[in-house]
């Protein structure tokens, strides 16, 4: 009859140009997690950048005082020194026995896979000292 089918059409973005500048349509696919993510990068940057040169900022002040804390629980150590905070790091430094977890079976497993580890270790050591340190050409 009239040979009429049904059709459509759109356009396809191949390229964007706004204000003299032209790109992908990819960029046109942000998402909010990729905001997200491209902010608190900058956020650390800005962070080392003002630990570094010793300027405090939001971003830089929480590890500026875990900073600081680290020094007075060195000095606490290797001095008479001692705060509430540092007594406990001071009873580990001295008998690290008594913080051992309650995860002995776990602990037994691991040394299993340390000896297995270390037999390998010594195995590839005695194949090394087989040449004896001479080559094929001298």
């Amino acid at each position: 009859m009239l040979k009429i089918s049904p059709f459509s059409y759109g356009l396809i973005i191949e390229q964007v140009y706004d204000s003299g500048t032209v790109y992908s349509p990819s960029i046109l696919d942000i998402t909010d997690e990729d905001i997200r993510g491209r902010f608190m990068q900058g956020i650390a940057n800005i962070a080392s950048v003002c630990l570094e040169i010793g300027y405090p900022t939001v971003a830089s002040a929480p590890h500026s005082i875990i900073n600081g804390f680290k020094n007075l629980l060195a000095i606490a150590v290797e001095t008479d020194y001692t705060f509430p905070q540092a007594e406990m790091v001071k009873e580990y430094l001295a008998d690290p026995s008594k913080f051992v977890a309650a995860a002995p079976a776990a602990d037994a497993g691991g040394a299993a896979e340390e000896k297995k580890e270390e037999k390998k270790v010594e195995e590839e050591e005695s194949e090394s000292d087989e040449d004896m340190g001479f080559g094929l050409f001298d």
